[in-house]
């Protein structure tokens, strides 16, 4: 397996882990009948926490590829 198709997909992995933890977090008062606001602030911590970390693993990826690609044209 290439190293590039590794990092796609655990960069997606994260992502979509993030969004769905996310979504479960936001939803449950929704759907339980729960009162929004202690679970709103859940919600700003969590994606305050967690929202760093996949900008740092995006940013990773996606830098790392721009890179390749340009220093491939200079050669």
């Amino acid at each position: 397996m290439n190293i590039n198709r590794i990092q796609a997909v655990l960069s997606i992995l994260v992502v979509a882990c993030f969004v769905g933890v996310s979504a479960i977090v936001a939803l449950t008062p929704v759907l339980a009948g729960y009162p929004t606001r202690d679970y709103t602030e859940h919600l700003k911590t969590f994606a305050s926490l967690y929202s760093g970390i996949v900008g740092l693993v995006l940013g990773y990826y996606f830098g790392q590829r721009a890179g390749s690609v340009s220093s491939g044209e200079a050669a």
